[in-house]
């Protein structure tokens, strides 16, 4: 019996097999896109990616990161922050092969076109989408995955795992070739109407693939600089890739704002996915993942320790303008207020209200981060601190604070705040500056990454395996995994019998005979990660 890489359950959106399941008779998934032109996969892959990610940050990573964990819940045993992880959250990110397959019937089509701007759009949304599922898993299919669109029947789902390291040298080409090929003859924008997130524009989508190359290139950084003095072997056509010289010389393309790899310069270079109010198929899911326990949560999460500043009474006296925006609490209005007066602070926004009742309320985000700009920013502010740029140390501290200031102003445009505390984008910035601690530069650094990545995906996490920041605690009395956060989430069980072959010498040959959360990634398997997360459960 034949068996495909999207037939793996999408138990979220109700495609639940049975052991017995005819496979064949399912190979038209209806997450893939079938034989159309190149620039029509965009909008599809961008969307399935996103609402994908965006359902794993509320239902997993925000818990197993602490930016939502309810202390005061009696029964937590069973809970996700625990490491307690049930099948259906460990194969949700799996399903993204069915994007990865869209990226290769893309790029196959924009390569039979001679369409060089596809080629670059194309390896990067591969990157992208490839990125998440082996920084979730660690080593999985990949160079023979994502090819039953174009095969057709002839596609058998028998196919082997690669190494992360592998995966990682191949990504690094893919986006030296999506860099070069936005410069090619015959590179020119395409229709606004297939792309949400920039309109068609290729020069900034070259900037998105760039981004993505440094969060890759930091990801891998202190692996190779311990395994090989930061040395990776990327081929024949490309060479040699020593990670931190390449981190560099980004940094010079993003400050002289010309160079090779063009860089996000602002905080309008973000890639990001656009909600539609109009278009059902695009509406904001942000609604129903914020309600309920989820403000519940929000009461005693971690993050918010980090967020609100008290005296020493214990009364708040600055908050960061981001808080509202992450957690929507009930908003009451003032017993004071008059009808009259009621729909001017509706309309107009009075009293800490926003104009049309919605102060700080991400339920109306209008959309998701891929890539923020501040992420950029607080790469090179890391990267600073451990000089592989050339900046001093008040240059390193602006990075930081600049980095802190666009995530502000990417989830809080307006600079909206209630009336108690009151607190502006800059007292809250100059509170920061304050109390940055060049001694502790690195940790402060990935502090605020953390709390910039909220639903970002997987980014907090991987940067907490990949650097052990924030210190986070947790072995918890109910904690399961031996006290340890998840290093990875095991291969869903539905491998062992549809990729049985490959699967069992995966789990064998990398993972020690088990199929556990406990095994580092290989770019998390350092000296200075494993060293900073044995705090947390100290």
């Amino acid at each position: 019996m034949k068996k495909f890489i999207y037939l793996i359950p999408f138990l979220f959106a109700g495609f639940i097999y049975s052991g017995c399941a005819k496979f064949d008779e399912m190979n038209r998934d209806n997450y893939v896109v079938y034989d159309a032109p190149a620039e029509s996969y965009v909008q599809s892959i961008l969307y399935k990616t996103e609402y994908t990610v965006m359902r794993m940050s509320y239902g997993l990573l925000s818990n197993i990161m602490q930016h939502g964990v309810n202390t005061n819940i009696n029964n937590t045993a069973m809970l996700h922050y625990n490491y307690d992880i049930d099948e259906s959250s460990t194969a949700m990110l799996w399903s993204l092969y069915a994007q990865k397959g869209n990226a290769e019937s893309m790029l196959a089509e924009a390569e039979k076109s001679n369409n060089p701007a596809m080629v670059g759009v194309a390896l990067i949304l591969k990157t992208f989408v490839m990125q998440i599922i082996t920084d979730t898993y660690g080593n999985v299919p990949y160079f023979q995955a994502g090819f039953m669109p174009q095969q057709g029947s002839d596609y058998v789902y028998n196919i082997p795992y690669d190494s992360q390291k592998e995966i990682y040298i191949d990504m690094f080409r893919s986006l030296e070739r999506a860099n070069a090929a936005f410069d090619e003859e015959g590179a020119k924008n395409f229709k606004a109407s297939l792309d949400y997130t920039y309109e068609g524009d290729i020069k900034k989508w070259r900037k998105f693939g760039n981004a993505l190359y440094l969060r890759l290139l930091m990801r891998v950084s202190l692996k190779v600089l311990e395994e090989s003095n930061g040395r990776l072997e990327l081929g024949d056509e490309y060479g040699t890739l020593h990670v931190t010289n390449r981190i560099a010389e980004l940094y010079d393309c993003f400050i002289n704002g010309s160079g090779s790899f063009p860089m996000m310069t602002s905080v309008d270079d973000r890639a990001k996915a656009k909600f539609s109010k109009t278009d059902s198929y695009l509406y904001t899911p942000f609604y129903s993942y914020t309600s309920g326990i989820w403000n519940a949560q929000a009461a005693c999460a971690t993050l918010i320790d980090k967020m609100v500043v008290k005296n020493d009474s214990g009364k708040e006296t600055m908050r960061d303008p981001r808080l509202n925006y992450y957690y929507s609490g009930p908003k009451g209005a003032p017993v004071q207020l008059s009808n009259v007066d009621m729909k001017l602070a509706i309309d107009k926004g009075v009293n800490g209200f926003a104009a049309g009742g919605n102060y700080g309320d991400v339920k109306n985000g209008e959309w998701y981060p891929l890539l923020n700009y501040s992420e950029v920013l607080f790469n090179f502010a890391e990267a600073a601190k451990r000089s592989w740029i050339s900046v001093t140390d008040k240059q390193m501290k602006q990075l930081y604070l600049d980095a802190c200031k666009a995530s502000m102003i990417e989830w809080n445009p307006d600079d909206k705040v209630p009336s108690s505390p009151g607190t502006t984008r800059e007292q809250y910035l100059t509170y920061l500056d304050g109390k940055f601690d060049y001694d502790i530069a690195l940790e402060e650094i990935l502090t605020q990454k953390w709390i910039a990545s909220f639903w970002c995906g997987v980014e907090s996490w991987a940067d907490y395996r990949r650097t052990g920041y924030p210190i986070l605690k947790t072995n918890g009395p109910a904690a399961e995994n031996n006290g340890i956060l998840c290093t990875r989430l095991r291969y869903p069980a539905t491998e062992a019998y549809q990729n049985g072959k490959y699967y069992q010498e995966a789990v064998n040959d990398w993972l020690g005979g088990e199929n556990d959360m406990l095994t580092d990634v290989w770019w998390a398997d350092t000296d200075e990660s494993r060293d900073n997360r044995r705090k947390g459960r100290q």
